[in-house]
């Protein structure tokens, strides 16, 4: 592409995209999934393609039907920019023999840009080192503090206006809506608790979260446990502390003992049961964007994590970070300074 359409900004077309991550958690799908509405948006009648070169992708599992509006094909574990070697021109292009009109890195790592580069395509976009392996730039050079507006810089070099105007994708699924009504019936007023993360460095103590349901309990509020299959070693504990402690994800089985309930593998499980809940308290972590994806208040605690750039995009979205106690670890966050926030969520949704 020539330095004077970069200048010009003349408006990329498009028939065949290529958008790159190098992985996909699932709360990166939920916040990256705003870009793809836009980038439909402006490409109405492309085919676009997301490729993933380590591991899997919720936008070809649990989030597939909502993402298909917006995705024509998903590959995973293609392992497309993770092997410095790739850069000899002499080793086969990533992805040939097929050519794309367009393709867009959500990656910043330098090196692995550049191998993607190498992939036939007529016009190349990436923020890596700002800007300085892309075809086109964006009408500024500063990067908004927030993921999901840095995804949009992306698409703001690239100079295209919107075509069409679409729906936003949709999260809500009435079947797993009536599940979560019967398993948090109308009545209490429910207060959802996160205690895991996939880095448990993230995580503000089990003991802050247990001695905050206590809190919560006292003033008449219900609180909800919420874990994911990889915190089954939380399980027992919140148990021994709550004799009656709502786990909607742990059904008790025949045997007495508890298992994760099937109908939490697909994250839009955990959405439904989101929009039952007054507020949450939550960790830096997937599950965090699955309830924003629901909409409900939420109390984010941030440990070595940027609360301004991982900020869960719920309506009411509020953080305490231990960067402000002089920390990076949640651990210093105190229940005296969390309550307090949750009463002031609890009290704005009523």
């Amino acid at each position: 592409m020539s330095r004077l359409r970069r200048l010009l900004r003349q408006e990329i077309l498009a028939q065949t995209i290529l958008v790159h991550g190098k992985d996909q958690p699932v709360g990166d799908a939920f916040i990256q999934s705003g870009f793809f509405h836009a980038l439909r948006c402006c490409y109405p009648n492309a085919r676009i393609t997301f490729a993933v070169s380590m591991g899997g992708s919720a936008y070809s599992g649990g989030l597939a039907h909502v993402m298909a509006p917006f995705i024509d094909e998903v590959l995973t574990h293609q392992a497309l920019s993770l092997d410095w070697r790739a850069l000899d021109p002499r080793k086969p292009r990533p992805l040939a023999p097929r050519r794309f009109d367009l393709i867009i890195d959500l990656e910043k790592c330098w090196w692995q840009t550049l191998i993607l580069r190498r992939t036939r395509t007529r016009c190349f976009v990436s923020a890596s080192r700002h800007f300085l392996f892309s075809d086109c730039w964006p009408r500024t050079w500063q990067k908004p503090p927030h993921l999901s507006a840095q995804y949009l810089m992306l698409l703001d070099a690239l100079g295209t206006p919107q075509k069409a105007d679409l729906p936003p994708p949709n999260f809500r699924d009435p079947a797993r809506e009536a599940h979560a009504e019967a398993l948090l019936p109308l009545g209490p007023r429910y207060v959802g608790l996160v205690l895991g993360a996939g880095d448990r460095g993230k995580c503000w103590p089990l003991e802050r979260y247990l001695a905050l349901a206590r809190a919560l309990q006292a003033e008449g509020l219900t609180p909800v446990f919420l874990l994911g299959p990889a915190e089954s070693d939380l399980v027992p504990q919140v148990l021994a502390a709550f004799d009656n402690a709502l786990l909607p994800a742990w059904e008790l089985g025949e045997d007495g003992a508890r298992a994760f309930h099937p109908a939490f593998a697909s994250p839009l499980m955990t959405v439904a049961l989101g929009r039952q809940l007054c507020a949450a308290v939550t960790n830096d972590c997937g599950m965090a964007h699955m309830l924003a994806a629901a909409n409900t208040p939420l109390l984010t605690v941030f440990g070595y994590t940027n609360p301004k750039k991982y900020l869960p995009l719920s309506t009411v979205s509020e953080a305490i970070s231990a960067r402000h106690y002089g920390s990076i670890s949640p651990a210093v966050i105190p229940v005296e300074d969390v309550l307090p926030k949750v009463r002031q969520l609890v009290m704005n949704h009523s």
